[in-house]
């Protein structure tokens, strides 16, 4: 009882958080629905202004995070600007939650959390689903498909683009983990190994609290049970290893953005893995806005939508 006490006013109070805030402008946004493993699921497209039907363009396609929506991370995460100036097509779904509004969306990672997770959605397969999905209504440039997230979402990043290396050239998880479990003597839960290389670039905060740099415990969660979490470390050593890059990163200290850049480099097709540091934030987007009340800020000293965009349009080593 006092489990269903906490987990109501878990609901009720992110309810209220969200609903309280501004409803997001979705004008320039094509609202689209796909069923995949008996649900109907939700998306949102944004075209860019230079798009002709016909001309092939890159892929971005954004999660949210546990807790929020499509439409809110469409207005908190501003891949827009950068979708409009560099010319690719931006897809946001939303995960699944247990009202009918867009609110309090969760995606199933295994060792997650929420209604995602205790329903056990496909949410990996419903991305492949939705890639396959989106080739076919618009002239997407299949060799230039890409994934990121954050949070939440960025843990399906991983797991997504490992069980769909095939379709995926790209992911760039923001404040997420590889792998976690559920307790401290429970099996750590990995992603499938990735048939094929991708290209990884990840950003995660030194304050950050519910995960933690160093991984392990999570010092703050949205349950009453905390979770344990892979290290930033170990988490880019996963795509190491998979992309047979080079066991040594290239370690560069930022300290106008106060962060530290870890490259490796000479995977297979030229693949590489980039881990972004930063030191002076928790969890939250950096350059992105701050999504509801207290919510960690985010770093205004570098703006990962355009980093992450500039690493996959950058030529491969």
């Amino acid at each position: 009882m006092r489990r269903l006490w906490i987990a109501l006013l878990v609901l009720v109070g992110m309810a209220w958080l969200v609903w309280g805030r501004p409803q997001p402008d979705l004008s320039g946004y094509q609202q689209g629905t796909l069923s995949h493993a008996g649900l109907d699921r939700t998306y949102y497209v944004h075209l860019p202004p230079a798009y002709k039907a016909g001309k092939p363009l890159p892929l971005m396609i954004l999660l949210h995070g546990g807790g929020g929506s499509a439409p809110q991370a469409l207005d908190s995460y501003p891949l827009r600007e950068v979708a409009d100036s560099q010319e690719f097509i931006l897809a946001a779904p939303n995960g699944t939650g247990p009202l009918r509004r867009e609110i309090l969306r969760t995606w199933n990672v295994g060792f997650g959390f929420g209604y995602a997770q205790k329903k056990q959605i496909d949410d990996v397969g419903f991305i492949r689903a939705l890639i396959l999905h989106l080739r076919q209504a618009y002239p997407v440039d299949s060799s230039k498909v890409y994934l990121t997230g954050l949070s939440n979402g960025a843990i399906l990043c991983h797991w997504a683009g490992a069980a769909n290396a095939d379709l995926i050239a790209g992911i760039a998880p923001v404040v997420g983990c590889v792998a976690g479990r559920e307790t401290n003597h429970s099996e750590m839960l990995y992603p499938v190994a990735p048939k094929a290389p991708l290209d990884v670039i990840l950003f995660n905060g030194a304050l950050d609290q519910h995960v933690p740099l160093e991984g392990g415990e999570q010092k703050l969660h949205l349950e009453e049970q905390a979770r344990f979490v892979s290290s930033a470390q170990q988490s880019a050593q996963f795509w190491v290893k998979a992309n047979q890059c080079k066991p040594q990163p290239v370690v560069e200290e930022l300290p106008e953005q106060k962060a530290t850049r870890y490259s490796w480099t000479g995977g297979q097709q030229g693949r590489r893995v980039v881990l972004y540091v930063l030191h002076n934030q928790g969890h939250a987007w950096p350059g992105g806005k701050t999504p509801r009340a207290k919510a960690d800020p985010p770093s205004p000293l570098i703006q990962a939508h355009q980093v992450l965009w500039d690493f996959f349009a950058h030529p491969k080593d």
